[in-house]
């Protein structure tokens, strides 16, 4: 495929594609596995706090690996790093399928997520090659859309396969993903030429890491970004406690109400790409944000005086959907101060935003209040930080066009 064909008509919706499954690696490879626990648990003798360690050695696979794909990403190019990277990814989960026990999973599920990390570094690396402003936000608005409704499907889509077969096939599906996109990648061209690459070594990299994180545009837009990663992962830790437990809904009925979620983030992309046609990145954001922060007030506050489904359901939705539109303006945000180090602004983003998912996670598994006024409180907390964030970045940055 040629390079000047990515930016229209079929060319550019089959990079969106490749795209968009390089940004679901590290969320659909945590979260399909999860329905699985109890098997691995029974499987091994061992109970299911052991088997948490996996995922633990998966967010610091991840971490990692980032830090590791970002560098090579911009020294060597994008297509090389991404094929390794998903190779390691492939061989990964096929060792996962085939693990003996809890310790040899651990390690596979490591060097899975490490190879994993590889794609979505990489995958918004891509979209900062190839487009600026408010065509590289649109674009970047699809690619965090699938990044936020993987792990949205991902539980659903684990829990299907576990009716047909035992846990082993759920790495076997990831092994099956890993080399579809591979496949795909491979058929993109080179978005980096060899002039515009960094050649750094070690020292250097961390030098322009340590330049990424003192650029104040980078900072708030990261935080912002954040702050929708805390939204998102803060309601699907909570979910099943709250639908199922206290609302009482069945789990096909909880099934159809993350459809809707996913339905409700794939049309808020749209929405926000066609508001990126009239207003700026920036303008876009704060209406996102403000939106966000109005669903999951009014949801604390309704919610809390008439705990009931009909109530928080929809303002739920209203929080959630908006996901899609703060992550990929601010990821637009965050990235176009470093067109020749996109891949490490990449890995930057992508490391805050998987911690921020396990903070909130460990968070609220913790806390020791219902859960659903702790998912209120949660969003509710979250949503008034994002405010500050927004109001303190438009206050530092007031003038300068970012």
């Amino acid at each position: 495929m040629q390079l000047d064909k990515l930016k229209a008509g079929k060319g550019r919706f089959a990079l969106l594609l490749v795209l968009g499954a390089m940004a679901a690696f590290p969320a659909i490879s945590t979260d399909l596995y999860l329905p699985g626990f109890p098997q691995v648990a029974q499987d091994f003798g061992v109970t299911v706090p052991q088997v948490q360690v996996t995922l633990s050695a998966t967010f610091f696979g991840l971490g990692i690996g980032m830090m590791l794909w970002g560098p090579a990403s911009d020294n060597r190019g994008r297509k090389n790093p991404a094929l390794l990277g998903i190779g390691v990814y492939v061989l990964g989960s096929l060792l996962c399928a085939l693990a003996p026990n809890l310790a040899v999973l651990t390690i596979a599920r490591f060097l899975q997520a490490l190879g994993g990390a590889a794609a979505v570094v990489v995958g918004r690396a891509i979209v900062r090659d190839l487009y600026e402003g408010q065509v590289m936000a649109r674009t970047m608005a699809g690619v965090q859309s699938v990044f936020l409704i993987a792990p949205i499907l991902g539980p659903s889509i684990g829990a299907f396969i576990l009716q047909f077969g035992n846990w082993p096939w759920l790495f076997v599906f990831l092994a099956a993903f890993g080399v579809l996109g591979f496949f795909g990648v491979s058929r993109l061209p080179e978005t980096l030429p060899p002039a515009a690459r960094a050649r750094q070594d070690a020292r250097g990299a961390i030098r322009q890491y340590a330049l990424i994180l003192r650029d104040k545009s980078f900072a708030f837009a990261v935080l912002q970004a954040a702050a929708a990663s805390f939204m998102i992962f803060g309601f699907v830790s909570s979910a099943p406690a709250v639908f199922m437990g206290e609302f009482g809904l069945s789990q096909s009925a909880f099934g159809v109400m993350f459809g809707v979620n996913a339905i409700g983030l794939v049309a808020a992309t749209q929405i926000n790409r066609a508001v990126l046609k009239r207003l700026s990145v920036a303008k876009a954001l704060r209406y996102a944000v403000a939106i966000q922060a109005t669903g999951a007030l009014s949801m604390w506050v309704f919610g809390s005086i008439w705990p009931n489904l009909w109530v928080v359901l929809p303002l739920l939705l209203i929080t959630t959907m908006t996901g899609p539109a703060i992550a990929g303006n601010s990821t637009t945000l965050a990235m176009a101060n470093f067109p020749n180090s996109a891949a490490q602004a990449s890995a930057l983003v992508g490391l805050v935003q998987s911690l921020s998912s396990t903070i909130i996670s460990a968070v609220l598994a913790f806390v020791p209040i219902a859960p659903l006024p702790k998912m209120l409180a949660a969003l509710g907390i979250v949503a008034i930080a994002a405010l500050l964030v927004l109001i303190a970045r438009e206050r530092q940055l007031a003038g300068s066009g970012k």
